[in-house]
């Protein structure tokens, strides 16, 4: 069991609804949830986080969803070299890259507002699975839009450390 908690502040006020998901019958509090992505005013779309299982949700109020800090702005350069970074901004002034090195591997990367790396890491096991910067930039991206504040710290636990240093 993952008993890591974050202090990310809420942008938003808690949510108390119940959810019994249609896969494993299992219920809990739909802030559990991994995953929310809104469909439209009433439906999203939800991750169980029993079976990670995806299933509609019909919402009493989309407002109250607990997010963590959005995504303001994101860059793709290529240098002289031919190797492209991509740089992914949040809320508060932390920052995620993606950054095709010299050795061909693609490193992911955190940086603080202040510019100090606090990870950095391979985005792969093997050098030869290692896909373009921006194609890690968009897949997180399209991911983080959906995250809750607990599906971000559980599925992306470092992401979720930076931001939390940096509004704490």
């Amino acid at each position: 069991m993952n008993n890591h908690t974050t202090s990310i502040p809420r942008t938003t006020s808690p949510i108390d609804w119940d959810y019994t998901c249609p896969n494993c019958q299992r219920g809990c509090n739909i802030a559990m949830a991994y995953e929310i992505n809104i469909v439209d005013e009433t439906d999203a779309e939800l991750v169980c986080p029993w079976c990670r299982h995806t299933a509609i949700y019909v919402l009493p109020e989309i407002d109250d969803i607990e997010r963590p800090p959005a995504i303001v702005d994101h860059t793709i350069v290529t240098d002289d070299q031919g190797l492209t970074t991509a740089w992914l901004y949040f809320e508060g002034g932390a920052w995620l890259q993606y950054r095709r090195a010299p050795d061909e591997w693609v490193y992911e990367e955190l940086f603080t507002a202040d510019g100090e790396e606090v990870a950095s890491f391979t985005t792969e096991f093997e050098r030869d699975d290692c896909e373009t910067p921006r194609t890690y930039l968009h897949r997180e991206m399209d991911r983080y839009e959906a995250y809750t504040v607990g599906g971000l710290t559980i599925q992306r636990p470092h992401i979720a450390d930076l931001l939390n240093m940096i509004n704490s």
